[in-house]
């Protein structure tokens, strides 16, 4: 704990050189992170560039190609080129050759405690070297199983050790995810394929093509692996070169994803590596180099690509990237033929600490650094949501809530309301079931008096006289409506007992609603809206196109009903929205990410009930049957998509001409 201390007044210290604003050093890049809705922000320069070599005891690289670092930060430089891989020491001196008359066209390594494993593309093979004689110790081609015997190609780039001496291969060809070797070099399984993802077009073209033409005009192609990495814990991470969002995953043993789908990248991220805290790094061949913590949120990108004024830091076309036990970046740029070191700033190593403190179980010593952080950078989201998580361990709840909203962070927010409702319901448990038990006797009370006493009836033929005013009889009919569906049908197509005027009235409520459930809604689960109003006119669009396409299919399909009628069916129909919205809204605000089953379901339940409304109202509103029913429903939706095409090329002319008129104007204005 003294040594932690420490820590804190050392980078403290440095505080006073930092101005309380977000700055950049002198680098020729810019560095970003981001907010809670994955927009890039500036921030403060995380890494800069510290050495860079593009020789070794008087020899240039030629055609560098991959980086390994291992445990005691010696660095591995697999040449391509020279057919070597070059050993460095942390500080990029010159410590030695592995060159073997068995390689032929090394490309990446992976080195254990006492084994260096190279792949060479070119006879594709593993070959593996003990460490520190270089003597070759065991030779790996392609595996004796079916899977390879029938053709399935061995091609290893990279590859990746666990604890176990399980090996993870990236064959180039590999289509279904890794390949999964044990020690001895035999195939166990392939492991963390990416999904194969069919265009829809493509997916109902294949329900009406042979066999043979499916194979003819396939279009889709695998995203295979670019690279893998291990940590410590034995996950599996693998970059994918062909995809932006969700290119990086972690897996376990089971091959489970623990990051995000979305995690946000880039297209061409093709080398990852783990480093200290289990931050990750990636970088890709535009030059752009990724850090993300253990969950997959994204700390920084800083680079770019550089490729004429060849400035110190821009990289040209990296390879592969590796990070030391202090967590220096070391970056192959192939195009420059060199190796690129970059030194993390002290506001990355208060952020790095942080990390590493909060998951030692130093949550106080956390939360000092966060809150260092935040007094440099007050935007910047990722330190919220540690501080957040320290406030939470701490027991802190409300100021961990308080952290989680101002990042946004839902999980968060989740975790840290769940502790204030125990508390709460800790504290007011008697309360309620004192309130529950009279709710209940007072009930009991009011079933007994009704039961022996004719009042409740008499003051029931009392109220009857409200239902002279056509207001109350018409919201008194929505009950009546779904009581007896059919008969409330037939009550607003033959005797007219509904008013437009009241259906208006409804329509209003559904907006009303509308508004409050953005507004007022938990924001776990509906977070705030700033396309609010542009969601609102869409839906205002859509039920009045509905209205409207359906009715002109209807009225040319012999329906009996009129615009009027069915314009009041749809209100009626979609009165389940009254008695489930309220309801919906009120108990989000008690419930967590854990029960939002019951936040979704009643919703799932009101569109359903709101479906099965509105199809009995086109059915018997009209006269139809069951089947000519769902064929004019088909058609409305039709209709539908026809007349808002209609609509948005007209808008898209008027604007066009109206910003035409515009310019014509202001240019015989200014003439």
């Amino acid at each position: 704990m003294k040594k932690m201390t420490m820590l804190i007044l050392f980078v403290m210290a440095f505080a006073t050189f930092l101005p309380n604003k977000v700055v950049a050093q002198e680098v020729p890049y810019f560095t970003f992170t981001t907010d809670s809705e994955n927009y890039f922000l500036r921030t403060q320069t995380a890494y800069t560039p510290a050495k860079e070599i593009t020789a070794f005891e008087g020899h240039s690289f030629v055609e560098p190609n991959h980086v390994f670092v291992d445990n005691e930060d010696n660095v591995y430089i697999s040449d391509t080129g020279l057919n070597q891989v070059i050993i460095l020491d942390k500080t990029l001196s010159y410590q030695g050759i592995l060159e073997s008359e068995e390689l032929v066209e090394v490309h990446s390594t992976f080195v254990t405690e006492d084994i260096i494993y190279a792949v060479d593309t070119s006879r594709s093979k593993i070959f593996l070297y003990d460490k520190e004689s270089h003597e070759l110790l065991q030779e790996i081609g392609t595996p004796d199983a079916p899977v390879f015997n029938e053709g399935y190609p061995f091609l290893p780039t990279h590859l990746a050790v666990d604890m176990r001496g399980n090996i993870y291969v990236r064959g180039s060809e590999s289509s279904n995810g890794l390949i999964m070797l044990n020690r001895a070099g035999e195939f166990v399984t392939f492991f963390g394929a990416n999904p194969l993802n069919v265009p829809l077009l493509d997916q109902i073209r294949s329900f009406f093509l042979t066999e043979t033409q499916q194979q003819a005009m396939e279009t889709v192609f695998p995203n295979i692996i670019a690279d893998v990495s291990i940590d410590q814990k034995g996950f599996v991470y693998t970059v994918t070169s062909s995809l932006a969002n969700g290119a990086i995953k972690k897996f376990n043993v089971a091959g489970t994803n623990y990051f995000p789908d979305n995690l946000l990248g880039e297209f061409n991220m093709e080398s990852i590596w783990v480093g200290q805290q289990d931050s990750v790094y990636a970088v890709s061949s535009d030059g752009w180099i990724y850090e993300y913590d253990s969950q997959g949120q994204l700390l920084f990108v800083f680079g770019g690509n550089d490729v004429i004024s060849s400035r110190f830091g821009i990289l040209s076309r990296p390879t592969s990237i590796a990070a030391t036990s202090e967590n220096e970046l070391i970056v192959v740029d192939q195009g420059a033929a060199s190796l690129v070191k970059y030194e993390r700033t002290r506001f990355t190593e208060a952020v790095h600490q942080a990390m590493s403190s909060y998951q030692q179980g130093e949550y106080r010593v956390s939360q000092e650094l966060w809150e260092y952080t935040l007094n440099h950078n007050s935007v910047f989201d990722n330190a919220r949501i540690g501080l957040g998580n320290a406030y939470l361990r701490e027991g802190e709840a409300q100021l961990a809530y308080q952290e989680f909203m101002s990042a946004e962070f839902t999980p968060g927010i989740s975790a840290a309301f769940w502790e204030i409702r125990q508390d709460w319901l800790s504290t007011n448990l008697n309360t309620l079931f004192v309130l529950m038990m009279v709710g209940l006797i007072l009930w009991s009370l009011w079933r007994l008096v009704k039961k022996f006493s004719r009042r409740s009836i008499s003051l029931t033929h009392k109220l009857q006289w409200l239902k002279k005013y056509k207001f109350v009889d018409n919201f008194l009919f929505i009950f009546e409506f779904h009581q007896a569906i059919f008969d409330g049908i037939y009550t607003i197509k033959r005797r007219k007992r509904v008013s437009v005027f009241f259906s208006m009235i409804l329509f209003l409520l559904y907006i009303g609603l509308f508004l409050m459930y953005h507004q007022w809604t938990n924001v776990i689960f509906v977070a705030d809206n700033p396309y609010l109003l542009y969601e609102l006119a869409t839906f205002i669009f859509v039920v009045l196109l509905w209205m409207v396409s359906n009715y002109l299919i209807c009225s040319i399909n012999d329906g009996e009903g009129t615009f009027l009628q069915s314009v009041n069916g749809t209100a009626y129909a979609m009165t389940p929205i009254l008695f489930v919205f309220p309801v919906v809204i009120f108990l989000s605000n008690g419930l967590t990410l854990e029960q939002r089953v019951f936040f979704y379901l009643s919703q799932a339940i009101a569109g359903l009930w709101v479906l099965f409304l509105q199809f009995f109202v086109i059915k018997d509103l009209h006269n139809y049957e069951v089947g000519e029913t769902f064929t004019i429903i088909f058609k409305s939706i039709f209709t539908m998509l026809i007349i808002g095409l209609c609509v948005f090329v007209l808008y898209t002319l008027g604007s066009q001409l109206i910003n035409f008129i515009l310019d014509v104007i202001t240019e015989v204005s200014a003439r």
